[in-house]
């Protein structure tokens, strides 16, 4: 254990007048942090839904906090994981993602019935604009939405979506073709890159983005990452046009019936979006990096306080912290007996805080640690 830090020479006449000579405070272990949801944030996008919900009652939390309201769970969500479903552990070929969070990271499975309504389709357009995610693939029935926001507008209309060919960029729900859309080819440009709906394929990451004045414009500059590859070189014009619906964006689907056709018969997980910015090739990368690699954070004291609460001395401890997670606080008069102070405090996400206003009497000196719960 370590001594991350001491207040000394706590007088009389001082806040905590019951502790006459100092505090001590003890961390133990280590946060494994979140990193891609880090990095994410760091990056400022306008939205982002991590989809972690574990019941459709709340909706699709924005972790920005721009959203007018939570997105809503549109389907029956009878069947099959589709809200709390687990996340990805690695994506295709094998191509593991320990910074993602594992058995943290839960991801929403719209299997063809539900898919997510976010708002009004205004909301989430504009003529410069990134969408990141991961997806799970599935077949196609024609053209699964990952992403729409429903726009017809093709200086702000943006869909990613999932066809018989594979995976489709589109900006112009009027038309076909160059003017309109971009269709991913494999590698050698040989031919359409349909391991984007196979099943078999397991989890993708994505981040897309466009940006011009006219929709000509911005299906010219489409950028397309796919697992960390620049993929834009192998995007080729296709005659198809894509088509909208409701006028609501929406993840993994289009109408407003979930059943629809147009629904997403796999799982997508950290949707996020950024309004009038297209990532540099340099965000790009380190958004790719924080996925596969995890970064590992100290669970130590930031800061600690010494207060009064309702005429109590108290002391106020806060640690950097998980997400989703619940710590044990323990106080120690001579670093060998430890006693708990309580089991399951919740994080507060990053940075958790506590208050102790139950110090025992007569104490001169006391020392904390804190612990994350199994």
């Amino acid at each position: 254990m370590k001594i991350k830090s001491s207040l000394p020479n706590l007088t009389a006449g001082s806040v905590i007048p019951r502790l006459a000579i100092a505090f001590g405070f003890f961390t133990v272990g280590a946060a494994q942090a979140l990193n891609y949801q880090n990095t994410v944030v760091g990056l400022s996008p306008t939205y982002y839904y991590e989809l972690n919900e574990t019941d459709t009652v709340g909706g699709a939390i924005d972790t920005m906090g721009n959203a007018p309201a939570p997105g809503l769970f549109n389907g029956s969500y009878a069947n099959g994981p589709m809200v709390g479903g687990p996340g990805a552990l690695e994506l295709f070929e094998g191509v593991a993602v320990p910074g993602l969070g594992g058995e943290d990271n839960l991801a929403h499975y719209s299997n063809d019935q539900g898919h997510v309504t976010l708002g009004a389709g205004n909301l989430y357009a504009s003529s410069s604009i990134t969408v990141a995610f991961f997806f799970k693939a599935g077949p196609a029935q024609g053209g699964d939405r990952l992403f729409t926001n429903n726009i017809t507008d093709p200086t702000k209309s943006f869909q990613i979506v999932t066809a018989n060919n594979g995976l489709v960029l589109a900006v112009d729900p009027g038309n076909a073709g160059e003017v309109a859309e971009r269709t991913l080819y494999r590698e050698d440009d040989s031919e359409p890159d349909r391991r984007l709906i196979d099943p078999e394929s397991g989890w993708f990451h994505v981040v897309a983005s466009t940006q011009g004045a006219t929709g000509t414009e911005r299906a010219a500059n489409f950028k397309l990452w796919i697992n960390g590859v620049d993929r834009t070189k192998n995007l080729q014009p296709d005659t198809t046009g894509w088509g909208t619906d409701t006028g609501l964006a929406k993840i993994g689907g289009r109408r407003a019936d979930p059943t629809d056709s147009t629904t997403h018969s796999g799982a997508q997980d950290e949707v996020a979006i950024w309004l009038d910015r297209v990532l540099t090739d340099n965000e790009v990368v380190a958004l790719w990096e924080s996925a596969i690699f995890e970064k590992t954070v100290p669970l130590e004291f930031t800061d600690i306080e010494t207060l009064e609460v309702e005429g109590e001395p108290s002391v106020k401890l806060t640690w950097q912290s998980k997400p989703n997670r619940n710590y044990l606080i323990f106080y120690s008069l001579n670093l060998e007996d430890w006693e708990e102070i309580t089991d399951n405090h919740p994080s507060e996400g990053a940075v958790t805080s506590y208050t102790d206003s139950e110090l025992p009497d007569g104490a001169t000196r006391l020392f904390y640690r804190v612990a994350e719960a199994e």
